[in-house]
Parts: C-alpha cells; sequence; structure tokens
C-alpha cells in the first residue's frame, strides 16, 4: 500500500526540482515556498501546493530560454512574481488557443480526416469486442451504397457491396441481385464462394460459373472444396486420395483438363476502382478490400497438390506396365496445372511439378529425345528459381516494409496522443467552467495546474497531428494513384500498412509484421483500464480519509 507520507516527499521533491531550473531572481521565492511547505496540512495537500508552485517557476523557466537577458530585475516579493505570472498566463492562453485552433484547421484536409480515420481503426476490435468467428453487423457506409445503388440500379455498387458485406444472407442476395442486373457480373459469385463454399446457394451458383466461364479451373476447385467440407461436417474424411468419391475426383479431374485458372482478381480490381471513383469513396479499407489468399479456395489448393500425386502415382504404373504414352499425358497435365496456378498459387503444386518435368524428361531420354530432355529438365531448374523469387515476393508481400511498420506504428500513436490530449483539454475547460459557474471568458480564471496541463495538451495534440499528417500522407499518394490511374505497384506495400494500423497498440511483440494473441490483448487492454480506474478509486479514497475533518478531543 502507498506510503502516506509519499505525497509530501514528492511534493518536496518537485518544488527542488523546480527550484534547480528556475532562473535566479526566482530562488528566493522558491525556497519560500519549499520551507511553507512543511505548514501545509495534508500530504495531498501539500502535493496541490507544490504542484502550483512548480508549475510558476517551470514556466520562469520556460520564459527565460524563449527570451534570455542579463538585465532581468530580482523578484523580491510573492506579489511581484504574480505580478509577473499574469501575463505570462495570457502567453499562455494564446498558445493554447492558436495550438487548439491549429489541430482542428488540419481536420479541413481531406488527407488529414482520411489519416485520423484510419488512426481510429486499432480501437475497432477494442471497443466492439467480440469473437473473430462471429458474423459483425453490416457497416453502415455499405448500407448507405447499397440504398444509393438500388436507386441508381447500379449492378456494379451492388457487386461490390456483396463481396464485403458480412452478412451471408445480405451479400448473397446483393450478389444475385447484381447478376440479375448485369450477366456479366456471374464471376461475383465465384468471389463469394472462394470465402464461403459451404452456403447452399453454391449449388446453384457453381453450374452458372460453369456455364458463363466453361474453360476457367476455378468453379471445379470449389465443388472440390465444397464436398470435402461436407465430407469434415459428416466426419467421414477419406484416408487415402484414391477413396475420395467420384464427384471429388470428377470435379479435380475437370479441373486439370480446364484451359485456365481465373481467379478474376483483375475484374474485381477494376470494379472496386470503378465504384470507389463514382460514389467518391475515400476510405482505404473499403478500397482495398479482403481479398482471399491467392483468390483460391483453400481445400481446393490443397486437392490440387493431392490429385497431382494420385495421377503421378496412375502414371507410374502405366509407366511400368510399358503405357509410356499414357503415363507422358498425365506427367504433362500434372506440370500444365502447376503452370496454370502461376507464381502465385504454383508453389501448391511445386514439389509434384518438379517431378512431373524429371519424369517427363526421364521417357524423354528413354526414347532418345535428348532436346526433349533438356527442355524439361530447364523448365524443372525453372520451377525452382521461381519458387525462390515467390518465397522472396511472399515475404516482402506479407512482411512489408520496415518502414511501413514504423508509419503505422506512429498512426497508431499519434491517433491515441491525439484523443488523449484533446480528452485532456475538454477535462480543463470542463474544470474552469464548473468552478468558475459560467461559460463567458472574463468570468473563467484557470488555476496555475489546469493551465499547465492544458498548455501540454494542446501543444501534444498539434504535435500528434503533424506526425500523423507526415506519417500517412505518403499511403494516400498510394491510394490516389490506385484510384486514379490504376497503379498498383505500391498496394502491397499500403495493404501492409493499413494491416498493421488496424492493430491495437501493443499486440505486437516487436516491428515485423507477425503478431500473436490480437483478441488477448484487447482482454489485456480492459483489464488494464480496469486496474487503473480501480488504483484510482483508492486513491481518491485514500486522500478524502486523510483530508476529512476529525473530531478533536474533548
Amino acid at each position: 500500500m502507498m506510503p502516506l507520507e509519499f505525497p509530501r516527499r514528492l511534493a518536496a521533491l518537485l518544488l527542488r526540482l523546480a527550484i534547480w531550473i528556475a532562473p535566479h531572481d526566482t530562488h528566493d521565492w522558491g525556497c519560500g515556498m519549499l520551507s511553507e511547505l512543511h505548514h501545509v496540512e495534508g500530504n495531498w495537500a501539500a502535493l496541490v501546493w507544490a504542484l502550483g508552485g512548480a508549475g510558476v517557476l517551470a514556466k520562469h523557466a520556460m520564459l527565460a530560454v524563449i527570451l534570455p537577458g542579463s538585465h532581468r530585475p530580482t523578484v523580491s516579493s510573492a506579489s511581484e512574481l504574480f505580478a509577473k505570472e499574469r501575463p505570462m498566463r495570457k502567453t499562455t492562453l494564446v498558445a493554447i488557443a492558436a495550438s487548439t485552433v491549429a489541430s482542428l484547421l488540419l481536420f479541413l484536409v481531406p488527407v488529414f480526416r482520411q489519416a485520423f480515420r484510419v488512426s481510429l481503426a486499432q480501437w475497432h476490435d477494442v471497443v466492439h469486442v467480440g469473437s473473430p468467428f462471429v458474423e459483425q453487423p453490416s457497416d453502415a457506409a455499405l448500407e448507405a451504397l447499397v440504398q444509393k445503388a438500388r436507386q441508381n440500379r447500379d449492378p456494379q455498387a451492388l457487386a461490390f457491396a456483396a463481396v464485403r458485406l458480412s452478412d451471408q444472407t445480405d451479400n448473397t442476395r446483393l450478389a444475385e441481385e447484381a447478376v440479375r442486373l448485369d450477366p456479366g457480373l456471374t464471376w461475383i459469385y465465384a468471389i463469394i464462394a472462394v470465402e464461403c463454399p459451404w452456403r447452399p446457394e453454391m449449388d446453384s451458383w457453381i453450374p452458372e460459373l460453369e456455364k458463363w466461364d466453361p474453360q476457367n479451373a476455378l468453379p471445379y476447385l470449389i465443388t472440390a472444396e465444397k464436398i470435402d467440407i461436407d465430407q469434415v461436417v459428416r466426419e467421414k474424411i477419406p484416408h487415402r486420395t484414391d477413396e475420395e468419391p467420384p464427384a471429388w475426383q470428377a470435379a479435380m479431374a475437370r479441373a486439370f483438363r480446364s484451359s485456365k485458372l481465373d481467379t478474376y482478381s483483375r475484374q474485381r480490381k477494376a470494379l472496386d476502382r470503378r465504384v470507389l471513383l463514382g460514389y467518391r469513396i475515400d476510405d482505404p479499407f473499403e478500397a482495398l478490400g479482403d481479398d482471399s489468399w491467392y483468390g483460391l479456395p483453400s481445400y481446393g489448393a490443397w486437392d490440387a497438390s493431392r490429385y497431382a500425386k494420385l495421377l503421378i502415382a496412375s502414371a507410374g504404373s502405366l509407366e511400368a506396365r510399358g503405357d509410356r504414352q499414357g503415363a507422358a499425358e498425365k506427367y504433362w497435365a500434372v506440370a500444365r496445372f502447376g503452370q496454370m496456378l502461376g507464381p502465385d498459387g504454383g508453389f501448391f503444386l511445386s514439389r509434384e511439378g518438379k517431378e512431373a518435368y524429371q519424369r517427363l524428361g526421364s521417357l524423354s531420354e528413354i526414347e532418345g529425345h535428348q532436346a526433349e530432355a533438356r527442355f524439361y529438365a530447364s523448365l524443372r531448374d525453372q520451377l525452382d528459381r521461381e519458387a525462390e523469387k515467390e518465397r522472396a515476393s511472399r515475404r516482402s508481400r506479407f512482411g512489408g516494409s520496415s518502414v511501413s511498420h514504423w508509419n503505422a506504428l506512429l498512426v497508431r500513436l499519434a491517433g491515441s496522443s491525439m484523443l488523449f490530449c484533446g480528452g485532456l483539454l475538454l477535462i480543463c475547460a470542463l474544470g474552469v467552467a464548473v468552478r468558475a459557474r459560467s461559460v463567458r471568458l472574463p468570468a473563467l480564471r484557470p488555476g496555475r495546474l489546469t493551465l499547465a496541463l492544458a498548455f501540454a495538451a494542446a501543444i501534444g495534440a498539434l504535435l500528434s497531428s503533424a506526425v500523423l499528417f507526415v506519417s500517412y500522407r505518403p499511403y494516400a499518394e498510394l491510394l490516389r494513384r490506385f484510384l486514379r490511374n490504376g497503379e498498383d505497384g505500391g498496394v502491397a506495400e499500403l495493404s501492409n500498412f493499413l494491416g498493421d494500423a488496424r492493430l491495437p497498440l501493443g499486440s505486437q511483440y516487436n516491428l515485423g509484421s507477425w503478431y500473436v494473441g490480437v483478441w488477448n490483448d484487447v482482454f489485456y487492454f480492459w483489464i488494464a483500464v480496469t486496474i487503473l480506474c480501480v488504483l484510482a478509486l483508492l486513491i481518491a479514497v485514500v486522500r478524502h480519509l486523510q483530508t476529512r475533518p476529525r473530531p478533536r478531543a474533548a
């Protein structure tokens, strides 16, 4: 428990420190304050006394630094010191008002307003505590966009909202409404299906996708994933790939026979840009959206690897029976599907693709086609180079640069500091108004401690606003280039920055992008707030017990 003498000791320490930094002409007055400290009744009252005197001495020290001079008159009395205090108080009030107005004027700048909204994103999960597995209410801004889109009969805006709303009923209805207005947006079904392949609408959506884009392997991968999820739900998971049901094997076979694999990321990016520009949406989180990982269904990509192994094993059996032509066709199906996955998803089939090229090379050597064997060997080596390049690109894409991590940290710190300083300024203003029982400026007489706190809060708010603006400005430019010109070279950096900006302060153990325990950190945040509130209550109770009038002994 806090010793009862601690506030008085702290008061003496503050006064001695203030005397040490104060100008020479205020030393006598400061020493007088220190000597009178022993006659102040109550430890907490002594601390308040010391804070007032230390604030006066500190402001004189600041004035001596700002306006140095060799002909400073010596202060001989307290009345003379407080006579000097009055013009200093006016100067301080002017500085507080100017800093506050400058901070508020920054909100007239669109980039600063956008930066402030980004800085508030860290508080979303703190204030709206919920499980990441439970759907949150639809965003109000998206609901407003939906109303405008229906009035304008704009299918693109409906599709834009459909892929972003968390409620399955809402985004299903919007997606189907958008496709009815414009059948060319049928690909929206694939975007939603990749995120939620278990929804019942898949039974009607997948046939429409297959009919609309029959050469695309994506609908068949979604079908295989839906079968996987049904097996997990029914707890009937096959132990081997060749034990998968015929429907799964037919879907994977059609995927491997397809001539392309389009995740519709290009179409989605173009649609997003048109809607964002047409409806003047400047929210960077809405601009980037929440793209699924590589745009591929997670189980479906894993299924591709499993089916590739099954094809290689089947080709090996054909090769052992002397059917080199049939074996080569299966090997080539695996290699070709790996090429369709491209650099983003090719690592799913990296090992199987290299094995397929190696066996194709061996078959070519057996048949005496040395040129083909060297060609397959070069393709195999190219897979290794592309895999290494993709690993480096993935580390950069998901890890981000140290600059983006630092800037995200500065944005979060600046936003939190602005909220704290703004709250402190409001408390000081309310305290002065309540004490004066009036809101008229001539009647307001702020105390020295209130003035010092308000001055620190105003300067802190101005500095935090400047840091916020400077830290976010480059990312606002990246967003503007993406929306106006379609330049997506900085989208990965912007995405990493926004990903870090979403995290509550303290949810990262270092400046890397890998963070753990965000939901635990939210819990610990509120535990810390509760502990601080309890401590503040205990301090108030102790102070009340110390300063309350005590009955005198008869």
